[in-house]
């Protein structure tokens, strides 16, 4: 039956196993991953521009979170080419969020490459620089919510250490995206607050981070989002080892056991190493 179904809509089947993943982990994320693959040709020669935006962004959302540089590569490549088509059927502007999915790309490369993380970073912030030109020359508030959120994740990543005046920027990033975003996605709203919390953590302000992940965390559990409920638990963890708290402890080991039964084996190391 399977079969069946992805050789009449690969596309939808990509994108139901994409949203499975959040809940189940890397078995849905690989089911995406295929259909999405064994959709490329038929895509292709459709020549329908809105199925192909469709396809591209679930693709290279699949590559993205498989965590593996070489997967990783060939979907930046694929959010670029989302990028290019987007700019040429619905104009330059309305790219902002599609342009904020490769900053990702630039944001995940430099942590699952921590020795290339500079290069990274750097090719992220001058794609930033246009991205958040858009978003302020459109004047739409979920524009720039997205531009300033993941702005923010790669200005914190690539300041020095010790550099304050990158973390606050950051900082006041997020306090613009989260002030910005629509209340109907509360979603992009709590993902910005994890963003947010770990910069406030690496300025030694564990107090406020633990109050915005707290907030992030709700969202996620309400939503049945298990992958980033463990990463707002993680979080969540970190700042209440940083208070003292001994809560921490079974913060961490909630995180991990996610972690572990979603699959997820490069964010479960990074898990299991992150109070030591």
């Amino acid at each position: 039956m399977r079969a069946e179904t992805v050789a009449a809509d690969p596309v939808s089947v990509g994108w139901a196993a994409l949203r499975a993943f959040f809940s189940e982990g890397a078995e849905a994320l690989q089911r995406a991953t295929g259909a999405f693959e064994a959709a490329e040709a038929g895509v292709r020669a459709a020549g329908d521009p809105s199925r192909q935006i469709l396809w591209l962004l679930g693709l290279s959302t699949a590559l993205r979170h498989s965590r593996r540089p070489e997967p990783m590569e060939e979907g930046l490549a694929r959010a670029r080419e989302l990028v290019n088509l987007a700019a040429r059927i619905l104009g330059e502007e309305a790219t902002v969020t599609y342009r904020t999915h490769v900053e990702a790309f630039y944001r995940d490369l430099a942590d699952v490459l921590p020795d290339a993380a500079g290069g990274y970073l750097e090719a992220g912030l001058e794609y930033s620089d246009r991205t958040m030109l858009l978003a302020r020359r459109g004047a739409r508030d979920e524009w720039i919510a997205a531009a300033a959120s993941s702005r923010g994740d790669l200005v914190w990543r690539a300041g020095r250490p010790g550099d304050r005046r990158a973390i606050r920027r950051a900082i006041a990033l997020y306090r613009e995206a989260r002030r910005r975003w629509p209340a109907g996605q509360r979603d992009g709203r709590a993902q910005a607050g994890l963003g947010h919390a770990e910069a406030l953590l690496y300025d030694g302000r564990a107090g406020e981070a633990e109050g915005i992940v707290r907030d992030a965390l709700a969202v996620f559990t309400a939503g049945g989002d298990r992958y980033h409920e463990a990463a707002a638990r993680l979080t969540l963890a970190r700042a209440l080892f940083a208070l003292d708290q001994t809560e921490a402890l079974d913060e961490h080991a909630a995180a991990v056991a996610l972690f572990k039964m979603l699959g997820c084996r490069w964010e479960l190391a990074q898990a299991q190493a992150a109070l030591a």
